[in-house]
């Protein structure tokens, strides 16, 4: 996974770390379609086209989201 280095001291650190964002993700889009008044299914969209975005970003190396 190219979300954090290979070289990592504990690697219960990368657990925390993706564990971590997870729940600030849920967060962000728990609040997002509270405020937005969106449907999840709405909201399940926004976050695939995100993650396609940034996959294409990667795939050109521009320095959009994590290498």
């Amino acid at each position: 996974m190219g979300l954090f280095k290979n070289s990592m001291a504990n690697p219960d650190q990368k657990t925390i770390l993706i564990d971590n964002a997870f729940e600030e993700i849920k967060n962000i889009c728990l609040n997002l379609q509270k405020d937005a008044d969106a449907s999840t299914l709405e909201i399940k969209n926004l976050l695939k086209l995100i993650m396609n975005e940034w996959e294409e970003k990667k795939d050109q190396k521009t320095g959009f989201g994590f290498r």
